[in-house]
């Protein structure tokens, strides 16, 4: 990768420019006209005010295992979906919760914007290419509508190409310098995934990995060098797995008591309708209408417009479409096909099949979802849809390489990057978003009870299990359950997805609204969380309470402190595994500052 050259300066306002502009379309949603946000922060904005409360009890290093907010004891790091080591969580210990999203928006769209760049001169386009990629990645529809309707550990899609660039950066001639950087990319591309992992992206890290092989073999076709990537993505892979090796231990645990597997997995009626789903959603328009539901079968679950926006725009479609006509009336095409070699061939068909894999995933038919029911991971979803992710770095990229491989008349080129960058941002501009404007969740009691907490004006601690009623004492099934931490209850219809989107899987047992020391049987009215991951270790099942011999245990726990609990040995192992590979991977990263500072120093001295 070559350095900014003066006449390349432009890049660094312009790319300033364009994530202002960004931020002025989409954070008037965060919150929206109303003062609300999308309905699924009801999950996500009480969870932030946990984190804090638990790192203002603890400090960051104590492992927030459980939580006594939700569900009459629920799961917090154990849970897949668990934000603690992340951006907007780290935030938050400063911030409130509504400012943590909002910086977290426009950090990881600016983060995706330059990790696509930079991934473009991998590819050796030319600057204003690159930036007319980095451009279509920012405003893919995926992650900005994600954020908005409040599905929080999304955010780390965007960091996927900058994975990608670690994986390809080119690399220097000398043998021990390019082992170095080999290393080196290795270790970082693992971190970004470790990342990924830890900031509630797990359940999609699969389609991820797969967009990420499928940059790597378009790399190969043009440049070669297969073996290089493949050698860097499996030190990442390592690396990643090493640094997540704790929380990948609680998620097997996890899905061993909750494997989610009884939803029904929805799919078009034919591999033709499929075809068109992704279709619709990259390059037309995201909106819902009696024919994209009809296309599905096996339908449990309503997909909202938000499960469809995957918007590139049209843009990239007109060039890819130009491009493939420009192909076909060149000349050399039949011997372009001639010369390309059998492992190129092999290359074009992984392509391929990786390209039909959601495509694939999200048809229907009773053998195929049979099928699909027994592969992990996939059996404990409720749609697929989401694999339509894997479109659209694969789009972008294709679209830029059209644009700087075809043979266009240099004022033309920059005529057409700047006419498709306005098209991109004022269709982003002015699209339709009434279905965001008039999303309902009020964050007022949680900002509130977190300034509140901060000021020392409120001592959070969970008393009770609470439900929502109204003046008749009739009980309210109102979609924000969870923001009754905020008057020290436990929410006993709480919000949790790991238990069914309708609560199915959870043990209710005894839990009732009242006090949580309430004795009844020889047990307290609180859930005993540790039971839901490792029961065999704590000789209990999932769902079990505390028994009243073990109050010290219960008041510790609702007032956000650690509990005892037994974990298994593997557990265990998973755990010191994690926090070695985390001080190995911190030493390396020193010792690499090191010697670029101390390089960086020796040059100095010799140019004085």
């Amino acid at each position: 990768m070559q350095r900014l050259k003066k006449n390349d300066i432009w890049v660094v306002p312009a790319g300033i420019g364009l994530l202002i502009s960004y931020g002025w379309i989409f954070k008037r949603f965060i919150p929206n006209k109303h003062g609300m946000l999308g309905h699924d922060y009801a999950y996500f904005l009480p969870i932030l005010l946990d984190d804090y409360i638990w790192y203002l009890s603890n400090g960051l290093w104590s492992i927030p295992w459980f939580t006594p907010s939700f569900c009459g004891g629920s799961l917090n790091y154990t849970n897949l979906q668990s934000v603690f080591y992340s951006l907007p969580g780290f935030i938050t210990f400063f911030t409130d919760p509504l400012t943590a999203v909002q910086a977290t928006l426009i950090i990881f769209a600016g983060l995706g914007a330059c990790g696509f760049y930079l991934l473009l001169t991998a590819f050796f386009t030319s600057r204003p290419v690159a930036f007319f990629g980095a451009a279509l990645f920012l405003f893919n529809g995926y992650y900005t509508h994600r954020v908005l309707i409040g599905h929080l550990g999304h955010h780390s899609f965007m960091l996927i190409p900058l994975v990608a660039f670690m994986l390809l950066r080119p690399l220097q001639a000398d043998r021990k310098k390019r082992y170095r950087q080999i290393t080196s990319s290795s270790v970082a591309g693992g971190l970004l995934l470790a990342y990924m992992v830890h900031s509630g992206f797990l359940p999609l890290m699969l389609p991820a990995i797969i967009s990420l092989v499928l940059i790597g073999l378009i790399h190969g076709l043009f440049y070669g060098n297969v073996r290089e990537f493949w050698l860097r993505l499996g030190g990442a892979g390592l690396v990643s797995t090493l640094l997540s090796t704790s929380k990948l231990a609680t998620a097997y645990y996890l899905t061993q008591s909750f494997s989610r597997s009884a939803y029904k997995l929805p799919g078009a009626k034919s591999f033709l309708e499929s075809l068109i789903l992704p279709v619709r959603s990259l390059f037309i328009s995201p909106s819902i209408d009696s024919t994209r539901l009809e296309t599905l079968t096996n339908l449990q679950w309503h997909l909202g417009r938000h499960e469809w926006e995957y918007s590139v725009t049209f843009v990239p479609l007109l060039i890819i479409l130009y491009g493939g006509w420009k192909l076909l009336h060149r000349e050399k095409i039949k011997s372009v096909v001639l010369e390309t070699s059998r492992i190129q061939w092999l290359q074009v068909c992984a392509v391929v099949v990786l390209l039909f894999l959601p495509i694939a995933v999200n048809t229907y038919s009773p053998a195929w979802n049979a099928v699909l029911k027994k592969i992990p991971v996939i059996k404990s979803s409720s749609s697929l849809i989401r694999w339509f992710i894997i479109y659209i770095p694969a789009v972008i990229l294709a679209a830029a390489l059209v644009l700087e491989k075809t043979v266009i008349r240099r004022k033309h080129k920059a005529a057409v990057l700047i006419i498709s960058l306005f098209a991109v941002v004022a269709i982003n501009a002015f699209t339709d978003r009434t279905y965001y404007s008039m999303q309902n969740y009020d964050p007022k009691e949680i900002i509130r009870a977190y300034y509140n907490i901060k000021a020392g004006l409120f001592e959070p601690k969970i008393e009770a299990i609470g439900v929502y009623v109204d003046k008749k004492g009739q009980r309210l099934n109102p979609f924000f359950y969870n923001n009754l931490l905020v008057y020290k209850a436990s929410s006993l219809f709480c919000y949790e997805a790991q238990f069914g989107y309708r609560l199915e899987d959870l043990p209710v047992k005894t839990l009732h609204a009242g006090s949580v020391l309430e004795e009844n049987a020889g047990v307290f009215n609180i859930k005993n969380p540790a039971c839901y991951i490792w029961p065999e270790a704590n000789n209990c099942e999932p769902g079990d309470h505390f028994n009243t011999d073990k109050k010290a245990d219960v008041l510790s726990f609702i007032s956000y402190r650690p509990f005892d609990f037994q974990i298994p040995l593997f557990q265990k192992i998973a755990n010191w595994i994690n926090l070695l590979a985390l001080v190995v991977v911190a030493l390396f990263f020193l010792k690499l500052s090191v010697r670029y500072y101390r390089d960086s120093f020796g040059k100095h001295r010799q140019n004085l």
